[in-house]
């Protein structure tokens, strides 16, 4: 165990927060304690039986010289930790990752910023291989553990696509028997005054009101389940508004359609037909 000089770091905004909730941190300086994986290494010696030596600490002064924003370390990570960079160069090794970001008015392809890479690296030194060079979207589209989110999302809005066209289907079927059974009601109606917008509005509320029921039960099991449904989001909160408006506008849309037709039919009942069908 032995103390080094000062040397520098950056955090992000999660770790600055964190150690510094009220204060500045640039410029602030912290004691960083790191194992020594060579002294480790190094250490014992081999054959059945033997263990290495255990990891030294070497701690060392850091002074905080930038913050930069929080960054994710998976794909689905939703509380960033806090992350402490430090200079690659105090720490060489041989198998690394670099995060390379263009301006956004570049104007360079991915095509173009790899082979702007691989130039830039060969003119550094022409020795450093390349393992692996990709843009973001291919490193996405390669990701098992996204692939498989995006499979169930696109099989969850199949199903639930599914579910809306029977609904709308289903409440058809009921609003059309439903008009069916009524046609000496609606002719009586018809036959004393009542005007065929009237009759619309008649039909079609009374099939809304089973949509906005169920739409107000929907959104008081949603908010009793607001804790589960949002462990299982990404990105969406569980009373997000934009998300129950566009559900809400879209199931009484949906009922809206399919109590339209059955009304129309409505408005062109015959009074006399009805009645003497009756």
């Amino acid at each position: 165990m032995h103390q080094t000089g000062v040397k520098v770091a950056i955090v992000d905004d999660v770790l600055a927060k964190k150690l510094w909730p009220d204060g500045d941190a640039l410029g602030q300086q912290i004691q960083f304690a790191a194992k020594d994986a060579a002294r480790a290494n190094s250490g014992g010696r081999g054959g059945v039986g033997s263990f290495a030596e255990p990891a030294a600490e070497t701690k060392m002064q850091i002074e905080i010289v930038g913050i930069v924003p929080r960054t994710r370390q998976s794909l689905f990570e939703k509380d960033p930790s806090g992350a402490l960079y430090l200079p690659f160069a105090g720490g060489f090794q041989s198998n690394v990752f670099f995060h390379i970001k263009f301006a956004p008015n570049a104007g360079r392809d991915s095509i173009a910023a790899t082979e702007l890479i691989r130039r830039t690296v060969r003119d550094v030194d022409s020795a450093i291989p390349i393992l692996e060079l990709k843009s973001f979207a291919q490193h996405l589209d390669s990701n098992l553990q996204l692939w498989i989110v995006r499979a169930g999302a696109a099989l969850f809005s199949i199903f639930g696509g599914l579910a809306l066209a029977l609904a709308v289907v289903g409440l058809y079927g009921v609003k059309a028997y439903s008009v069916a059974r009524r046609t000496r009601e609606i002719g009586i109606r018809m036959a004393l005054g009542a005007q065929a917008a009237a009759v619309l509005r008649l039909v079609v509320w009374q099939g809304l009101k089973f949509a906005l029921v169920g739409l107000v039960v929907g959104a008081v099991g949603a908010f009793a389940l607001k804790r589960f449904i949002e462990s299982q989001l990404y990105g969406v909160g569980a009373a997000d508004p934009l998300t129950f408006a566009f559900v809400a506008a879209t199931l009484v849309g949906a009922a809206a359609l399919a109590c339209l037709v059955p009304a129309r039919r409505a408005t062109k009942v015959d009074p006399v037909v009805a009645l003497r069908n009756e």
